[in-house]
């Protein structure tokens, strides 16, 4: 099968990216043939050794044309429009060259947007999402006048239009299918995957009350809630150590980083900020620290969890969206309620003081990695559904060209 993925920004910092990266590794493995069409390129090395079964297409947008234009971007969704526009002269290229069976684009990035109505092949769009579209419709600005409803409209078309339709959780379908209105178009629940080649336990011993925080430091992911909760532990174990890696953002109205902000509550010696590191090192840091926590306010998947579980990392999440659909409280994990900083820190005291429990969970949560998400059987399980659809798509293209439509002048 012939697979092209559309995404904005390429990276395995972050969760869709992640997904598209190590699902076409696995894809390429199966014999598959993936192409991979985005903006930037940081992480193409990571295809060195698929044998050519993964191509790379960058699109240059001009980007220099777009800052000039970024005035209007404020009212206007100008560059979904021209990225938009961009991704369907590639794809009218890469089609009529490469033979593409199948096209998934993201929910978040809207990418196929201008190519359904004129598709020659069959676009799967999915559900990844992330947690700004929960923060917005909670604002009642999700529809807000004008660049947001522009938005909502397309991203609406988006997915009603698509030939297939795919979703990381039952909990993130469900706000989609509210959100944007969706309630007649089939949904198929396609839970994100983990490649346990990449992503296990290691020798490595486990440092004491080593805390690990990753994603990107910012308010939906809830690094507020953490920096409260942060206090509370110190004060019963003052030797604990909080490590952050991820894009750093403002804190609000204090005209500075989260990580700046939280280094000068607490200190160099309680707060090390690592900033946005490669798979490797991240990987090190689920291999050694004593849990990783996950206070988002939101999290429609939660790739960290799945990253953290798989290296035998113990993990305490907040209970939301997908998380409490990929982790078993007090079986493969902890979930304590959302922005409660007060349970958050409750949660880590318990965890951090009994190691038997740290160790209990840990296993189970790599028995659940090793029987309901691993890699090669979520890919099985996707090309399926594909596969289903480009059947769908065949047979309604020959059924219009059979009988075509009669003018009735």
């Amino acid at each position: 099968m012939n697979i092209c993925y559309l995404i904005r920004s390429f990276s395995t910092q972050a969760g869709t990216e992640s997904y598209v990266c190590h699902t076409a590794i696995a894809l390429a493995k199966q014999g598959h043939r993936v192409h991979v069409v985005s903006l930037t390129g940081q992480e193409r090395a990571l295809f060195k050794d698929s044998n050519d079964k993964i191509v790379f297409h960058q699109i240059d947008l001009k980007i220099n044309v777009l800052v000039r234009l970024l005035r209007l971007e404020r009212f206007f969704p100008l560059f979904v429009i021209l990225y938009g526009k961009a991704i369907t002269r590639v794809l009218s290229a890469l089609i009529e060259n490469q033979a593409i069976d199948i096209i998934e684009a993201t929910d978040w990035g809207m990418d196929a947007w201008a190519y359904l109505p004129e598709r020659r092949v069959p676009v799967c769009v999915h559900l990844h999402g992330y947690p700004g579209f929960k923060a917005e419709f909670d604002r009642n600005t999700l529809k807000a006048w004008p660049k947001n409803y522009i938005n909502w409209m397309i991203q609406r078309n988006h997915i009603l239009s698509a030939d297939l339709v795919t979703g990381v959780s039952k909990g993130y379908v469900d706000f989609v299918r509210m959100a944007w209105e969706i309630k007649e178009k089939d949904i198929k629940i396609i839970p994100i995957a983990i490649d346990r080649s990449i992503f296990h336990p290691g020798e490595r011993t486990r440092k004491n009350n080593a805390i690990l925080f990753v994603g990107r430091l910012e308010k939906t992911k809830g690094i507020a809630i953490l920096g409260r909760a942060i206090s509370l532990i110190l004060k019963i174990i003052p030797d604990a150590i909080f490590y952050f890696a991820g894009v750093d953002h403002e804190c609000g109205d204090k005209q500075q980083t989260w990580s700046r902000y939280l280094i000068s509550e607490y200190g160099n010696k309680h707060i090390v900020y690592l900033g946005s590191i490669q798979t490797q090192d991240l990987i090190r840091y689920y291999q050694t620290a004593t849990l990783c926590v996950v206070p988002s306010l939101y999290e429609p998947g939660g790739t960290v969890v799945f990253e953290a579980m798989a290296c035998g990392c113990p993990v305490l999440a907040s209970r939301v969206g997908g998380l409490e659909e990929v982790i078993q409280d007090r079986h493969s994990g902890l979930l304590v309620p959302p922005g409660d900083a007060s349970a958050l820190a409750g949660g880590m005291l318990e965890l951090l003081q009994d190691s038997q429990l740290r160790q209990e969970y840990a296993q189970n949560a790599l028995e659940s990695v090793r029987n309901k998400f691993d890699i090669n059987a979520i890919a099985t399980q996707t090309v399926e559904a594909y596969a289903e659809a480009i059947t769908t798509f065949n047979d309604h293209r020959k059924a219009s060209t059979r009988h075509p439509r009669r003018s009735h002048l």
